[in-house]
């Protein structure tokens, strides 16, 4: 794409996906304060300030700029794919992928005076830098973090049991040892998850 963006160029971004990125509902309730579930921009900045804060402190090595535009565009393809939670129904698991490969597409097309969107995306999900391993990790510890902040209180409302929770949350935490650093914060976490039975539903 030749020549700089046109107001309207810069209109369409913010109206069709820099304003409905904060709308796409996730299932993960705020454990603290207001009672209601995080929308994708506002988890979208949690982990972007929480890994510029903690990337510096475990790898000076890692590039904290580059983190940062991760986790800002890491999740932008749901403004068209939807948020697809690990407790969803298995059919809308089994077509994540999918529906994300073409939201990307639809990206690239709608905004290629904006290049950088899908070219950071790309980068993000090819996990080819450390930079994207250690965000893809840190994207599945913050919000185990947060229901332990919650003390699983939605998991209780939906009659789910610790050992359920585990179950579904297996292959959770598989992503969160793409990075070795993050991987260990996700374990302890999860740790101290399994020694509160009473957060969850009991049978």
């Amino acid at each position: 794409m030749t020549g700089k963006p046109q107001h309207t160029d810069i209109q369409y971004l913010i109206r069709s996906l820099i304003l409905p990125f904060y709308h796409v509902k996730r299932d993960s309730p705020l454990p603290v304060g207001e009672r209601r579930f995080e929308n994708d921009a506002e988890h979208s900045w949690s982990l972007a300030l929480l890994a510029c804060a903690l990337a510096p402190e475990i790898d000076t090595t890692l590039d904290v700029g580059k983190i940062c535009q991760f986790a800002i565009a890491h999740d932008l393809v749901e403004v068209f794919a939807d948020d697809t939670s690990s407790f969803a129904d298995q059919q809308k698991i089994d077509s994540k992928d999918e529906r994300e490969a073409l939201a990307l597409r639809r990206i690239e097309t709608e905004y290629a005076h904006f290049p950088w969107i899908t070219a950071t995306i790309r980068a993000y999900h090819s996990k080819e830098s450390e930079e994207a391993k250690f965000v893809y990790a840190l994207d599945k510890y913050l919000p185990v973090y947060y229901d332990y902040l919650d003390r699983a209180q939605l998991f209780r409302e939906r009659k789910i049991t610790l050992e359920s929770y585990n179950k579904t949350l297996q292959s959770h935490r598989e992503k969160a040892h793409a990075h070795r650093a993050v991987a260990d914060y996700y374990d302890e976490i999860r740790d101290l998850i399994d020694q509160h039975p009473e957060y969850f539903h009991s049978e």
